[in-house]
């Protein structure tokens, strides 16, 4: 089921329905495969090295960590069949995870790609994620 409360928390709400019908559709389309291939690029830099190449938590740095990363192309059915945009929003952005329930296995990629621009760096942000979610969607099985 659909929630817009990531969209309410980033600013997105405006742009809720052409998101929503990237991001929710039960199709993919043309517009869906050109962010898919540009998430794809970006998964292969930031988070490949921990998940793996295929995304099923076998990257080079996996035997190195204290818990095994997760296998993401399991997302969708370890959640009844729906991928689950917005836990996987929240995992990634990292920043509003409360610390009192200990340390994240993974980096907080929203402070961290924020820093990386100057001008619009939030919805800079929001658009990188949203484009590995999107290829993460992409590759459920």
């Amino acid at each position: 089921m659909f929630k817009a409360s990531i969209f309410r928390r980033t600013g997105l709400l405006g742009a809720l329905p052409f998101v929503a019908s990237i991001a929710f559709s039960s199709g993919a389309n043309a517009a869906d495969d050109d962010v898919a291939k540009v998430g794809e690029q970006r998964f292969m830099d930031f988070c490949a090295v921990c998940h793996g190449a295929d995304a099923k938590g076998g990257g080079p740095f996996a035997p190195m960590l204290n818990k095994t990363p997760t296998d993401l192309t399991m997302l969708a059915k370890a959640n009844d069949g729906e991928f689950p945009f917005n836990q996987v929003y929240d995992m990634i952005d990292g920043r509003s995870m409360p610390g009192a329930h200990g340390t994240k296995d993974m980096p907080i990629w929203g402070g961290e790609w924020k820093r990386m621009d100057a001008i619009g760096a939030e919805t800079a942000l929001r658009g990188r994620i949203l484009e590995i979610i999107i290829y993460l969607r992409s590759i459920q099985q």
